[in-house]
């Protein structure tokens, strides 16, 4: 039996969102493999416990969790290490790993870099795929070097806003106009963002969005624009959109209205050409930034019917199973095959290159030593 390790939570806002991904994903998981729960906790150490598929843990972790052990990991093998006052007490190989960790420290490269550096297949996009999609401002350059439309705007960090704040804000006014949209550059499920609706309000939004990031992604508001979603997974080398979905919002998708107001959901139906072009703009999305395993798309349509890509989740919620036909054990399954697929493939890769650039440097620092 292979075992899955399934790796969420993380130093993130959107650590509990990670942890409902993760337990739908421990409830779908395919029989025939064997699960390893690895929770990154709040203060950023990875440990597995008896008790984490139970979703009732996290309502008090310190006190309901059972048997807890700190893991680790070792470069250049496939193997998770369980600690037991940091001594090893159990070794477990590994045969791919589900990522559930939305945000900072999950879904932007590191935790990739660490798997990769481990040579343990993953179902995510990889370091550099990550990290772009994770940087609001990166993506949108990424995007207008492919000719893909997305909504105008302007970046910056706290050390530029500090020292020209005023030139910023006319920057915005005139590049932009009031009302606009100000989001932190790297995070998620609407954690930060605000719409600012004019000048006196620009100072409270951006320290607002500083909270949760030192780099800040202001955006055009598209007035009355319609929301929609759409997933791609890679299976068996064949990037597949899913169906379509709207956003139910107000002026923006906020996190209350995507995770806390219940949802009164119905199949919608749209226009075969916008489907189309949602699907193949999904599609030319996901391949132009070189993604892997399965994403969400997310566009934004104006009142001249004119489609945007707002923004790429490499770690969608939920792994986005609601927008495929097939069931979410059959999803699961295509990752696991996928990713162990393309592990396979880069180890025909050659990485070693042999010369004399050593014995060189060896000669030349003896002649540089003698000459003196």
């Amino acid at each position: 039996m292979e075992n899955i390790a399934v790796i969420f939570g993380g130093k993130s806002v959107e650590h509990d969102i990670s942890i409902i991904t993760a337990l739908q994903v421990m409830a779908a998981m395919p029989k025939q493999y064997n699960v390893i729960p690895l929770y990154c906790r709040s203060d950023g150490i990875m440990v597995t416990a008896e008790n984490l598929a139970d979703a009732n843990v996290y309502l008090d972790y310190a006190k309901n969790v059972k048997k807890e052990s700190q893991v680790a990991f070792k470069t250049g093998h496939n193997k998770v290490y369980f600690l037991n006052k940091n001594k090893i007490k159990k070794v477990v190989k590994l045969d791919a790993a589900i990522l559930c960790n939305h945000g900072h420290g999950g879904e932007d490269g590191s935790l990739q870099g660490l798997l990769e550096m481990c040579e343990i297949p993953y179902t995510s996009p990889g370091v550099t795929s990550s990290a772009i999609c994770m940087d609001k401002a990166f993506t949108k350059m990424a995007l207008k070097e492919f000719e893909i439309p997305t909504p105008a705007y302007v970046q910056l960090n706290k050390c530029q806003y500090a020292e020209k704040q005023a030139e910023i804000l006319q920057n915005v006014g005139k590049s932009l106009g009031f009302p606009c949209i100000v989001k932190p550059a790297r995070c998620g499920s609407s954690v930060g963002i605000s719409i600012c609706e004019s000048e006196t309000e620009f100072e409270g939004c951006i320290e607002n969005a500083f909270v949760y990031d030192d780099k800040v992604v202001i955006e055009e508001f598209i007035d009355g624009a319609r929301e929609f979603f759409c997933a791609v997974v890679d299976i068996s080398g064949k990037a597949v959109a899913s169906k379509i979905d709207e956003a139910v919002k107000t002026k923006f998708y906020t996190f209350e209205e995507k995770y806390l107001e219940k949802k009164t959901h119905s199949e919608i139906k749209i226009a075969k050409a916008l489907e189309k072009e949602i699907r193949a703009r999904a599609l030319q999305t996901y391949q132009a930034l070189e993604c892997k395993g399965v994403v969400r798309v997310d566009f934004l349509m104006d009142g001249n019917k004119q489609l945007y890509v707002n923004e790429v989740n490499t770690i969608p919620g939920s792994l986005a199973f609601n927008l495929f036909e097939s069931n979410f054990e059959d999803l699961l399954n295509a990752l696991i095959i996928s990713a162990k697929k393309r592990v396979e493939d880069k180890s025909k890769v050659v990485y070693q290159f042999n010369s004399s650039a050593i014995e060189n440097f060896i000669k030349l620092q003896g002649c540089s030593k003698s000459s003196k």
